[in-house]
């Protein structure tokens, strides 16, 4: 089965009425949230989406404050509850599974479209409809906190269930109907979101419409038990709908009730009312099936904040397939088993000892009763397959200590562009094209990585290390207390920029004469290692690094920066090497040179260091780049002639090497942080290859097993600078153990 982001790529292949250059960001921004689960990642699918669609009158900054209060609110009250989830970075997978169920499966999307034939619906449609009902189905999820916490306050002190619990009143303006609801829709005649639920629930379900407009009109009021956030979160969506002056239609009003009916109305208020089944049928109601579905599917990788949720971890990934009429989703597990404590008293003497049990989220899944309970919720759509399996998790080495309980990127993007646009000038920055205001949100998602590389991070705790006042460049200290890393972290930032813009399908190329030809033909000359710029260029990024202490205690909500007392983690160089013509098709030469630095990854951070020759060398930088691993390269003549001196070497020899071959390699390059030049007249290779081996604690080579001749009959030298010749010098000259030179076997 395919990962979640393989299937949610299928739905931006269909034609989306949208700009598309614009929807191809929202595509990579989804994509990277999909494989790393990171709340700043999440935050930029929410961007994307509301600049795209303005579904509130002026893009995202219309939502911020209310998806910054939700993601704060329950970063800093979460813990307090027994049992509490995260929701901000949950909607953007619920989002995610919606469009790769719609994608996947011919029949539900067929059933949509011709369910809001008379609303003309498209693709684009269902994005916008779709997007709307899952990326905010719980931000009314603080009212439930906060009337949660007092309950589990009560409980914890006096561990009665008779508690104290909260109401809410001065609710009639934000119930009140606005203006946008036309005279002419079906709900013309109601007064209040509340009645309006009732009447959009009635018309799509059927469900008696005096039940419903008791339970809704009853919703804030007298609740001890439970607090529902799906009746908040309709309000609230809704009330930010009617603000900004968006016309009301069906359409809109379906996603409000699927809001609402997605947590507890339907299955708990509306089925003891009625006395019957209440599976949402995907035909009657295809949002509020679909909603119901992805968030009921939506069970790995969530933030568990109550000590109860920790109590049994969810599963961390999930492979997933859509194909019509069925879901095969497989529940990824770092352990089936996890360890209790337990107490015991004995002749007046307390022990504490470990015991093991069966997780109770992989048992629900085993046993088939998660997938039995979702179907009792929906019915009607797709059958459901789903299993679960044990897949230890790799410690991540990407995960830093700095604090992410922020999410006021946005902030922090334009103080960026209002950094550059002094300078540099320009337009403003709502003025800027969407995939550029996302390269300033992504600059600022990269601090707390910069920082991690220089041994630092921020916190928004007062912690017992050294405060970082900022950065100068190398050479311009005169202050003991303020760090020399500016120049290290400029390369970080380009190299950066070189990923960001090779993602969104950018070439390096110099044929343009203005910025606008330059944008439309997506090639810039600045695809080139940081070595390789101009000084006026890299001093954009020092400007960059120059202003990220500044901006992060400016914006930061409090943040300080402070420095490890040591390094978090020792470096290892390692060299790697092998023939130019390296034959490997079905990639498993690749899946083991990764294995190998994986392996590395875990206990150091990873530099690798070639020479960028063609084959080999450059297969073991693309592992590198693709792991996240620092790449550097020493080339034996300077960058242009380098190049020049590979397609010669291609017809000398009479391999290939294509236009695309030459992109690739010049594509590779610009993703190094350094890159040297080590010049050897007499032998190309010879010395570069020496240098990186004395640099380097470990060596890969890609090697066929052949040990080529080092002298001719004369004792002149040959094939200096080879395969063979490398292994030699690492083994003997070098002095490392076999256990340090890798090889990979290959076939030339």
């Amino acid at each position: 089965m395919a990962a979640l982001d393989e299937q949610t790529l299928k739905f931006f292949h269909f034609k989306l009425g949208k700009n598309r250059e614009d929807i191809d960001c929202l595509s990579r921004a989804l994509g990277q949230f999909c494989r790393s689960g990171k709340k700043t990642d999440a935050f930029s699918v929410y961007y994307c989406f509301c600049e795209i669609f303005e579904l509130f009158g002026t893009g995202y900054g219309s939502m911020n404050r209310l998806l910054e209060f939700l993601s704060d609110h329950e970063f800093h009250s979460g813990e307090l509850l027994t049992k509490h989830r995260d929701h901000y970075a949950h909607s953007v997978y619920v989002f995610a599974l919606g469009l790769a169920v719609y994608a996947g499966d011919k029949s539900f999307r067929r059933l949509f479209l011709d369910f809001y034939a008379k609303e003309k619906a498209d693709d684009t449609c269902f994005l916008r409809w779709w997007g709307l009902a899952a990326l905010f189905h719980d931000i009314g999820y603080p009212f439930q906190l906060a009337h949660e916490q007092i309950k589990a306050y009560a409980r914890g002190m006096w561990e009665d269930d008779v508690c104290p619990y909260v109401s809410y009143e001065n609710m009639e303006g934000i119930l009140a109907l606005g203006e946008n609801v036309k005279k002419d829709s079906p709900f013309a005649a109601v007064r209040t979101v509340g009645e309006m639920l009732a009447y959009g629930i009635n018309r799509r379900l059927g469900y008696p419409l005096h039940i419903l407009l008791s339970l809704l009109s009853e919703r804030y009021r007298s609740q001890p038990d439970f607090m529902d956030h799906g009746y908040f979160s309709a309000v609230l969506l809704y009330h930010q709908i009617a603000n900004s002056g968006v016309s009301f239609t069906e359409p809109v009003a379906d996603v409000l009730t699927a809001i609402a009916l997605h947590n507890n109305l339907n299955r708990y208020d509306i089925k003891e009312e009625i006395a019957a089944d209440t599976a949402i049928p995907a035909a009657k109601h295809p949002l509020a099936y679909l909603l119901v579905l992805c968030d009921e599917l939506q069970d790995w990788d969530r933030t568990a904040f109550g000590y109860v949720s920790k109590k049994d971890p969810l599963a961390w990934k999930i492979d997933l397939s859509v194909s019509e009429g069925n879901i095969d989703v497989c529940y990824a597990f770092d352990g089936f088993r996890v360890i209790d404590t337990e107490e015991r008293e004995a002749d007046g003497q307390l022990t504490v000892s470990e015991c093991t049990r069966e997780n109770g989220n992989y048992r629900k899944i085993a046993s088939g009763k998660f997938a039995e309970e979702i179907g009792k919720l929906v019915s009607g759509g797709i059958k459901l397959n789903v299993s679960a399996r044990e897949e230890k998790k790799n410690k991540n080495v990407s995960s830093f200590a700095s604090s992410d309980s922020f999410v006021n990127l946005c902030d922090f993007a334009q103080a960026i562009h209002r950094s550059y646009q002094s300078v540099y000038g320009g337009p403003d920055f709502d003025g800027l094209s969407l995939e550029f205001k996302l390269s300033n949100i992504e600059q600022a998602k990269s601090y707390s990585d910069k920082l991690e590389l220089v041994n630092c991070f921020y916190s928004e705790k007062e912690l017992d290390y050294p405060v970082v006042a900022g950065f100068v460049r190398r050479g311009e200290n005169h202050n003991a207390d303020v760090r020399e890393d500016m120049s290290f972290l400029a390369r970080e930032e380009h190299l950066r920029w070189v990923r960001e813009k090779l993602a969104a399908g950018w070439k390096y190329g110099t044929d343009y004469k203005t910025k606008a030809e330059r944008d439309a033909k997506k090639i810039h000359k600045d695809l080139v290692p940081f070595d390789c710029l101009p000084k006026e260029t890299q001093e954009k990024d020092e400007l960059m690094i120059k202003n990220m202490v500044p901006f992060l205690y400016h914006y930061g909500h409090g943040v300080r920066i402070y420095s490890y007392r040591g390094d978090r983690k020792p470096v290892l160089d390692v060299a790697g090497c092998g023939h130019r013509t390296v034959s490997d098709k079905n990639g498993k030469i690749k899946e083991q040179i990764k294995q190998i630095l994986r392996e590395y990854q875990a206990d150091y951070r990873v530099v690798v260091r070639t020479n960028f020759a063609f084959g080999a060398d450059q297969l073991i930088a693309e592992c590198a780049i693709e792991l996240g691993i620092t790449v550097k390269a020493a080339l034996p003549l300077p960058y242009e002639q380098y190049i020049a001196s590979i397609k010669e070497d291609a017809k000398r020899y009479g391999y290939a090497f294509t236009r695309e071959d030459e992109f690739r390699m010049r594509h590779l390059l610009a993703q190094t942080v350094s890159c040297k030049v080590i010049p050897d007249e007499k032998y190309t290779y010879l010395e570069a290859s020496k240098y990186i081996i004395n640099k380097s604690k470990k060596i890969i080579a890609l090697w066929d097993g052949v040990e080529t001749v080092l002298e001719d009959e004369r004792g002149n030298p040959v094939n200096q600078g080879g395969t063979w010749h490398n292994i030699c010098i690492a083994r003997h000259s070098r002095g490392l153990k076999e256990e340090d030179v890798r090889i990979v076997k290959c076939e030339r």
